[in-house]
């Protein structure tokens, strides 16, 4: 009697079933990963070396700094990503000419003048407009794009069918969030396998009541857009509240604004890490900004590395005095950067570092390298 044939291995089986059902999953594609700094060293540490492809989202108050570190981490992306274009849509009506000369990044509205490296911008606020155009770039992308879509905001979004709503009636049905949650099932795993990133920002929204004659009160989610996005998202960011508190002083040893002797030169913007793919979900993370700056400077980086040096024990403080570490003086000599043992105060240290490249970008890269 003829042998029966040995049974197909389990490996087999599956390798069978992947061939059969290719149009159907992503397996064979060579997943795109990458991570793209936030701007801030501080932020960068505890995102484990930045943000990576997929869904972002950055909620919290207004003028909390939400649209700048958007901005900030699509500059990097556009910099460090091959093969790379931003997304940016314009939902709100807001981006003005000092807004984009703070960011660094050729905005273009014009197709044809969009490259790699810019990032075009699409007017427009109307939901099944605004994902229709990212899946379509997402899904038909025969030129092997990178994408980095910033949504500013959910909030500004309507769905098409609302806009014949009267006021009273677009509330009822959660057609926003339907859209989206329709959208991100359908394109977000080809986002990440491809290598796009998406940064959704939006308001911090609390309860509020629709009825006037009613006692009860609706619940809206923290972030507008319903929970699908805060499902799919990989990190989302809390944009605390600003307080005087938080401002950086021309004097730091006086909190009081004066704008003749202490003027008040930047301030800590405060990010609470609400969801993340390591361990750093909960935490808050203080990162300074300067005003002033632009092309994409903001995040005061030689602040970031003044407040890490003291941190990790490379600064000492003698009286009135701030003293460098023997061992840091002699590691700087090798690496040909000067830098005296001792300044007259805190001010004094850091008018040394203010603008001095070599020194800051020494020590960005030696906290890199040590941290990440």
């Amino acid at each position: 009697m003829p042998k029966k044939a040995a049974p197909e291995s389990v490996n087999d089986q599956v390798l069978s079933f992947l061939k059969q059902h290719k149009d159907e999953h992503l397996n064979f594609k060579e997943e795109v990963f990458y991570r793209v700094s936030t701007g801030s060293l501080i932020l960068d540490i505890e995102t484990g070396g930045g943000l990576t492809p997929g869904l972002h989202r950055f909620c919290g108050v207004n003028e909390g700094g939400k649209t700048s570190e958007a901005f900030e981490v699509m500059r990097n992306f556009l910099s460090s990503v091959e093969n790379s274009r931003g997304f940016y849509i314009k939902a709100e009506g807001r981006l003005s000419p000092e807004m984009k000369e703070r960011s660094g990044i050729d905005f273009v509205t014009d197709p044809n003048a969009w490259e790699d490296g810019s990032c075009f911008v699409l007017e427009s606020n109307i939901y099944e407009t605004v994902f229709k155009a990212m899946k379509m770039l997402v899904s038909e992308n025969g030129e092997a794009k990178r994408y980095c879509f910033i949504v500013d905001s959910v909030d500004g979004l309507i769905p098409k069918a609302d806009l014949e709503k009267d006021f009273g009636e677009a509330h009822k049905v959660a057609g926003g969030a339907l859209i989206a949650s329709k959208i991100m099932q359908r394109i977000s795993l080809d986002m990440v396998k491809d290598g796009h990133m998406m940064i959704l920002i939006s308001q911090v929204r609390s309860d509020i009541q629709l009825d006037p004659y009613s006692k009860k009160t609706v619940k809206v989610a923290s972030a507008s857009g319903g929970h699908a996005l805060l499902h799919y998202a990989n990190f989302i960011f809390e944009f605390q509240q600003k307080y005087k508190g938080d401002l950086i002083f021309e004097n730091p040893s006086d909190n009081k604004i004066d704008y003749k002797t202490n003027r008040p030169l930047g301030r800590w913007s405060k990010v609470a890490i609400m969801k993340s793919s390591n361990e750093s979900t909960d935490l808050v993370i203080p990162y300074p900004i300067k005003y002033g700056r632009t092309n994409g400077t903001s995040i005061w980086k030689e602040y970031e590395i003044m407040d890490m040096m003291q941190r990790n024990g490379l600064l000492g403080k003698a009286g009135a005095w701030i003293t460098v570490d023997k061992s840091t003086i002699e590691e700087l000599e090798e690496a040909g950067i000067e830098c005296p043992e001792k300044f007259q105060g805190r001010k004094a240290f850091f008018d040394f570092i203010d603008g001095n490249d070599k020194f800051v970008d020494y020590w960005y890269d030696r906290f890199t390298k040590a941290f990440i």
